[in-house]
């Protein structure tokens, strides 16, 4: 049982910021509110609608201005980030010894607005004009070393560009917590809306149209993306840890895949295959099968496109007893390389009070039900990816009557101490010569090479 406790991944914190506001219980609010109206964006021109993301009060959440002058997508990351620490009951500090916490972060446009803002300041005024603390954060790892910074991490940092995020970053939470050298990881994904980014989109008529154009013409639906931003972060850690420190589970991250379907430069295969192939992978991973799953909760942009793929994939895998499908794209808006992240939270939040939001279940058919959820995504580049969140089976899984973290920072929790994670004997190596990590290295390839290539066949 120990062992196999160890292999398993448990979530025991949770935090977002979109334009549904502050925490998973703003989260879990504006999706259960239902459909939504949005307007354009107020900090650039332009008419189509998008979700702009509430700006999280850092100097009243973190105690401290200095994080409030940076780029709104770290400060949408830094404040997803202190959620799920605190729900985790994790407190970390920039000196001494404590848990070694890594970040897997990923992004789909990362520093794009601060970028543009770079070009703008060079083009009207000059070399002169350009801000330190832009040029600082105009790289995409700026958000995920930020907050290693802010709360003193000492693991390792991964930065992904991914366009569907969420099972890029919990694929490399996995590998990094099979490393016994790491305590737990933070699995990251943030976007902020940009202008050139939105130009460019506006090109390939991704957009949903706007209120006005959609109105006054019969044949325009509902249908096509409306540009959002946020951030979501899951603090991800071996089961028997989370056991050992008695903090309740959330969830269980059971499985993550993501595959490239490179049929055409912007337009994938017809047939689904990417997707499919990330849904069938990731069952293996999590050792389940189609019929395991109550609920399918797809990132998708809703573009006639994706729609299409989406029901296609699920036909091939489900034929006709596939699970209710539920999307929360028209509630919050899609969020780039965050929408995944964000999906993949209201599902631990689903687990975790163990039913679905009003909006998503008008027949109430699955009251009490939600055990198991599978989270798709399709990526504008041909990237697709599938996650599957189940409820925990071990003996601390968290009751229903919990509460999610608030819409604000809540009380600070107490410190870990630095006589190891988890309350057992900090993980000191031994000494290894040279040789023989040489040795274990070349180990660890042949069964790499041997386990690919037994894939494959």
């Amino acid at each position: 049982m120990a062992s196999d406790l160890a292999r398993r991944v448990a979530i025991t914190g949770a935090g977002a910021v979109g334009s549904f506001g502050i925490g998973t219980g703003a989260l879990w609010d504006a999706v259960g509110a239902g459909d939504r109206t949005f307007a354009s964006c107020t900090r650039y021109p332009g008419a189509l609608p998008c979700a702009e993301a509430v700006k999280p009060d850092l100097r009243r959440m973190l105690h401290t201005g200095q994080t409030s002058r940076m780029s709104l997508v770290s400060q949408f990351a830094i404040a997803a980030v202190h959620l799920a620490l605190t729900q985790a009951q994790l407190s970390t500090s920039k000196g001494g010894a404590g848990p070694v916490i890594g970040i897997v972060y990923a992004t789909s446009h990362g520093p794009a607005a601060t970028t543009q803002e770079i070009y703008d300041d060079l083009l009207d005024y000059g070399a002169a004009a350009v801000k330190p603390r832009a040029f600082q954060e105009s790289v995409f790892n700026a958000p995920a070393s930020l907050a290693s910074i802010q709360f003193g991490l000492k693991g390792p940092i991964q930065v992904l560009a991914a366009s569907i995020g969420a099972p890029v970053v919990l694929q490399q939470a996995q590998m990094l917590l099979a490393h016994p050298g790491v305590d737990a990881v933070i699995a990251l994904c943030a976007d902020e809306l940009c202008e050139a980014v939105q130009s460019a989109l506006r090109v390939l008529r991704w957009h949903r149209p706007a209120a006005g154009a959609e109105e006054s013409s019969p044949s325009r639906t509902r249908r096509g993306a409306v540009s959002a931003e946020g951030a979501a972060a899951l603090l991800l850690e071996r089961a028997d840890d989370a056991l050992a420190r008695e903090v309740p589970a959330l969830a269980e991250m059971a499985g993550a895949v993501t595959t490239n379907d490179a049929w055409k430069l912007v337009r994938p295969a017809p047939d689904a295959r990417g997707l499919i192939a990330a849904v069938r992978g990731c069952f293996a991973d999590a050792e389940a099968a189609p019929g395991d799953v109550d609920l399918i909760l797809c990132a998708l942009s809703h573009n006639p496109v994706d729609d299409a793929l989406h029901a296609v994939a699920m036909r091939s895998l489900f034929a006709d007893k596939a699970p209710p499908v539920a999307s929360m794209t028209n509630d919050i808006g899609y969020a780039m390389g965050a929408a995944g992240m964000l999906d993949v939270t209201l599902a631990v939040e689903m687990i975790h009070r163990r039913r679905m939001p009003a909006s998503m279940d008008r027949t109430g058919t699955l009251a009490g039900a939600v055990g198991s959820i599978l989270c798709t995504g399709a990526g504008l580049n041909g990237m697709f990816g599938a996650v599957l969140i189940r409820e925990p089976t071990w003996e601390s899984a968290v009751s229903a009557d919990a509460e999610p973290n608030a819409r604000i920072a809540p009380p600070e929790p107490e410190p870990v101490h630095a006589t190891g994670f988890a309350g057992r004997a900090a993980r000191t190596p031994a000494p290894v010569s040279r040789a023989a990590s040489a040795a274990r290295g070349r180990a660890v390839a042949a069964a790499e090479s041997t386990g690919l290539r037994e894939h494959l066949q």
